[in-house]
Parts: structure tokens; C-alpha cells; sequence
């Protein structure tokens, strides 16, 4: 009992600290001169996260013999993620333009948007029901959203926000992003639900699939454009190779989170993460949030608390139907067998 609540705890350390850093770390990053390409950051990222990730799979989850991973059946199966993929390289596109036009604690309390999607996506692909508190728990969190842009709008007039910045074209991609978040992230569980891999098997291949989809972006880009005489590697600074590390870990926490933890956990996580950014930028950036940016921080994390709260509450009838429907499916199996 100790150990699985230590395991909690330093789960949500590590999931809290990747929220928050690899935000940090991008907008630091930016500021100290960064040049990087985000095409080559992010393909670089994956092919560590996929070295990684078939790493563990070999060390925890792989089965004698190895050949049965390499069969027609897996390769159709390691297919069908191809478009989790290439959703996943879009949305990492995206967080570097919304990061760069939004101050990081704005950025994480928009992000929170994603559970918004996951919920109205996770009812049309996933056939879930969703409970009249969830309901408005996505009310709360798509208002607080409304108000956190009020907020960037008031401080856009004021002239607070740096000119060179583009707040409207930040909001738009965050949202854009969370939205094709929460798609994979339904499009996932899909796979996971009918497609039966290894959970690391499955990181490396979404992985591999990424790394080829950004590779082929890459070379498209410095074939077509004026930098095609330019380094791979040119604007790199150290920091640029910390950001690489970290989110390439931090897919590998997301994943052991899913494997190990759970949704409460994770929506604790978002809510530390955004209380965090906002104390982190304000040290570091010099960022100030006014009183309408504090009220949304509040709707936002009790929607977060309510849609979480609602999804682990027991449901005997529930418990009922879907007990009662994997009997019926016994029963025909064995009938048609």
C-alpha cells in the first residue's frame, strides 16, 4: 500500500513537472535565442522517445519469440496508428506557435480545453455516456476558457502583451491543438480497446510513425524553401537539447501514467501544473495575471476536479450492464465456436 501511493506521488511529480517544464523550457528557450527549426526539435524528440519506448518494451513487455512482432497481424495493427501519428506531429507543431504568442500561464489554462474535447470526442468514437455533472463540468471549463481569452484581451489593450506577439493567433492554436488532442487521445484508446498490443510496443510504433510523417516534413520543407543550404542543426542552443529530452520523456510519463495511475491522477496534475506555471513565469518571465485570470483558474480547476470526480464514481447499474454484456458475449463466443 506504501509503495502504490509513493508510486502515485512520484507520478504526479513527474507528470506535473512535464506539464509545467516542457512549457517553461520552450518559452525560455525562445527568449535565450533558440533558432531551432520546431519541425527538427519535434523529430528529433520522437526518435528518442521511440528508442526509448522499444527499450522498455524489450526489458518489460516483450515475449519469446521476438519474431511474432514482426507478423502480417502486428503490421496491420502498428497501420492503424499511423493516424494517431500524424494528428500527434500536428498538435506539436501547433504548441510551438501558441506557446510563442502566449504567456505560459494563459497557454496551460487554455490547454486544460483538451478534457473538453476528449469528453465530446469520446462520446461520438468511443460510444460513452457522459453523466449530467460531466455535462457542466465541460460548461465550466469551455466558460473559463471564454474568460482566460478576456483576460489576454484586456492585457493585449493595456498594452501589457509584447507587440511582436500574436495572442489571437495563439488562442486559435492552442484550441486547434487541444482539439486534435483530445481525437488522438479517443483514436488511442480506440486501438488500445480493439487492436491488443503492448502498451511500450505501441508508444515505439506511434513513435516510428511520427518520426517518418516529420521526416518527410522536414525534407519537403528545406527541398522547397530558401534554407535548403542551411545546417539541420542550426540554431540549436544547449537549452534547445534539454527541451528534446524532456519531451521525449515526458511521452513516456503520459504513457506510464495511463499504464499505472489514473484519470483523477491526472486531472490533479493539470491543476498543480497550472497553479505551478503561473508562480514559475511570473519568477521568471515577469508575467502578471489579473483578478478575471484568477477566477478562471478557479472555474477551470474545479471543472477539472467535477469531470474527474464523476468519471471514478461508482455506478452499480453501470457495473450491472456492462457485466451483463460481456456474459452475452461469452455465451456466443462459445455458441459459434
Amino acid at each position: 500500500m506504501v509503495a502504490t501511493n509513493l508510486l502515485r506521488v512520484g507520478l504526479l511529480g513527474a507528470l506535473t513537472l512535464q506539464n509545467t517544464g516542457q512549457t517553461l523550457l520552450i518559452k525560455l528557450a525562445q527568449q535565450r535565442g533558440n533558432h531551432a527549426d520546431p519541425l527538427v526539435v519535434m523529430l528529433l524528440s520522437e526518435l528518442l522517445k521511440s528508442c526509448l519506448s522499444f527499450t522498455l518494451f524489450m526489458l518489460v513487455e516483450a515475449e519469446w519469440p521476438f519474431t511474432q512482432y514482426l507478423s502480417p497481424t502486428y503490421m496491420r495493427k502498428s497501420a492503424k496508428l499511423v493516424p494517431t501519428a500524424f494528428l500527434f506531429a500536428v498538435q506539436n507543431q501547433l504548441l510551438f506557435e501558441a506557446i510563442h504568442n502566449l504567456d505560459p500561464p494563459i497557454y496551460q489554462a487554455l490547454s486544460q480545453t483538451k478534457i473538453l474535447s476528449a469528453g465530446v470526442f469520446s462520446v461520438f468514437l468511443l460510444g460513452k455516456t457522459l453523466s449530467p455533472v460531466q455535462w457542466t463540468a465541460l460548461l465550466l471549463l469551455a466558460c473559463g476558457a471564454a474568460l482566460v481569452q478576456l483576460e489576454s484581451s484586456i492585457c493585449v489593450k493595456d498594452g501589457s502583451a509584447v507587440h511582436h506577439h500574436n495572442r489571437f493567433r495563439g488562442f486559435v492554436a492552442v484550441l486547434v491543438a487541444c482539439s486534435i488532442s483530445g481525437l488522438a487521445g479517443c483514436y488511442t484508446e480506440l486501438m488500445l480497446k480493439t487492436e491488443k498490443m503492448p502498451m511500450w510496443f505501441q508508444s515505439a510504433q506511434v513513435a516510428n510513425a511520427s518520426s517518418a510523417i516529420l521526416a518527410f516534413a522536414v525534407i519537403y520543407q528545406r527541398t522547397n524553401h530558401d534554407d535548403a543550404d542551411t545546417e539541420l542543426l542550426s540554431g540549436f542552443i544547449p537549452l534547445t537539447w534539454v527541451l528534446i529530452l524532456t519531451i521525449a520523456g515526458g511521452g513516456l510519463v503520459v504513457v506510464a501514467v495511463l499504464r499505472l495511475a489514473d484519470n483523477v491522477l491526472k486531472g490533479i496534475s493539470m491543476v498543480f501544473s497550472l497553479l505551478l506555471s503561473g508562480v514559475a513565469s511570473s519568477l521568471m518571465f515577469g508575467t502578471s495575471m489579473g483578478p478575471i485570470f484568477c477566477i478562471a483558474s478557479i472555474i477551470i480547476c474545479c471543472s477539472v476536479y467535477l469531470y474527474q470526480h464523476a468519471a471514478v464514481a461508482p455506478d452499480p447499474g453501470r457495473d450491472r450492464a456492462v457485466s451483463n454484456k460481456l456474459a452475452v458475449e461469452l455465451q456466443e463466443t462459445k455458441q459459434s465456436a
